[in-house]
C-alpha cells in the first residue's frame, strides 16, 4: 500500500500536468523513481509495481497534454526501475516496465509526438535484444507487444509512407525476431510475426505500400531464421502472414506489396510444413496470451 506521501506525490505529478508545470512533474517523478528503487532493493514487489504504474500514468497523461519533456522524463524514470528490476531478478516488474514503455509510446504516437514515440520504441528495441540474448522469453514477449502497439499506432496516424518511427518499429521487431529464432525462443518468434502481421494490416488500411513491403521483408527474414532452426510454428506463422498480405494487398490494389509478399513466400519450402490444427491452436494461444498481457498493462 502507498503511504500518504507517495499518494501526494502521484497527485502532484498529475495535477502539475494539468497545470503544465514541468517542475512539479519532475519532482514527482524523482520521488517515485527513488522510492521505487528502494522497493526493488527491498524486494517489495506489490509496492514496486504500483510505483511503475504511477509513473506510466504520469507519462501517458504528459503525452496527452503534449508535454514532451515530462513524457521523456517518465520514460527515463522507468528505465531506472527496469535496471533495478533486472538487478534484483524481479521478472514480473521488468515485464510491467517494458509494457509501460509500449503504453507511453503508443499514446505518444496517437498524439503525433514523434520524438517520444521514437524514444519508447528505441528503448524497447534495445531491451528486446538484451532479453533475447539472455533467453528471457517473457521479457522479450513484452518488448514485442510494446513495439507492435507503437508501430500500429504510428501507422494509423497516416504519417508519410514508411516514416522514421514506423521504420524503427519494423527494424527493432525484425532484429528481435531474428535473435529469438537463433535462440530457439519459438513463442517470441511467433509473437514478432503476429505483431508484424498486425502492423501490415494497419498499413494496408492506409494504403502505405512501402511500409507493407518493409514489413514483408522482416517477416520473411524471421521466418527464414526460424526455418533454419526447425521452428515449425514460427515458419507456419510467417507463411500464413505472407499469404494474408498477398490476398489483402491484391484486394486494395497494392500491387508492389503483393508482389513482394509473393516473392517472399517462394523462399519457403512449404512442402515440409504441416499446417495442422495443433499448430494453429498453438499460434492462437500465443496471440491470446499477448492480448491479455497488453490489456492488463493499459
Amino acid at each position: 500500500m502507498f503511504s500518504k506521501e507517495e499518494d501526494k506525490m502521484v497527485s502532484l505529478g498529475l495535477n502539475s500536468i494539468n497545470e503544465r508545470f514541468d517542475e512539479g512533474v519532475s519532482k514527482a517523478l524523482d520521488f517515485l523513481t527513488e522510492i521505487g528503487t528502494y522497493y526493488l532493493n527491498e524486494r517489495k514487489e506489490p509496492e514496486a509495481e504500483k510505483t511503475v504504474v504511477s509513473i506510466k500514468e504520469i507519462g501517458k497523461a504528459a503525452t496527452l497534454q503534449g508535454m514532451a519533456n515530462a513524457a521523456v522524463s517518465a520514460i527515463r524514470a522507468l528505465e531506472k526501475l527496469l535496471q533495478g528490476s533486472i538487478e534484483q531478478n524481479m521478472q514480473d516488474i521488468a515485464i510491467r516496465v517494458l509494457l509501460s514503455f509500449g503504453a507511453i509510446g503508443k499514446t505518444a504516437a496517437e498524439q503525433q509526438m514523434e520524438m517520444v514515440a521514437k524514444l519508447a520504441a528505441s528503448v524497447l528495441g534495445k531491451s528486446g535484444n538484451t532479453a533475447a540474448l539472455l533467453n528471457k522469453e517473457r521479457e522479450t514477449m513484452a518488448v514485442i507487444i510494446g513495439l507492435g502497439e507503437i508501430g500500429k499506432a504510428v501507422t494509423r496516424m497516416k504519417f508519410p509512407d514508411l516514416s522514421e518511427n514506423t521504420a524503427i518499429c519494423i527494424s527493432c521487431l525484425g532484429d528481435v525476431g531474428k535473435l529469438t529464432a537463433q535462440k530457439n525462443l519459438e513463442k517470441a518468434a511467433v509473437g514478432v510475426e503476429l505483431m508484424l502481421q498486425e502492423m501490415a494490416a494497419a498499413a494496408m488500411q492506409e494504403n502505405l505500400q512501402n511500409t507493407v513491403r518493409s514489413i514483408t521483408s522482416s517477416i520473411e527474414e524471421v521466418g527464414r531464421n526460424a526455418e533454419e532452426e526447425n521452428m515449425e510454428n514460427a515458419v507456419i506463422q510467417a507463411i500464413s502472414a505472407l499469404q494474408i498480405i498477398v490476398s489483402n494487398a491484391e484486394n486494395r490494389y497494392l500491387n508492389d506489396a503483393s508482389i513482394a509478399a509473393k516473392v517472399a513466400l517462394e523462399s519457403f519450402n512449404e512442402l515440409d510444413i504441416i499446417n495442422d490444427e495443433a499448430n494453429i491452436k498453438k499460434i492462437e494461444a500465443i496471440r491470446e496470451t499477448m492480448r491479455a498481457l497488453w490489456v492488463d498493462s493499459i
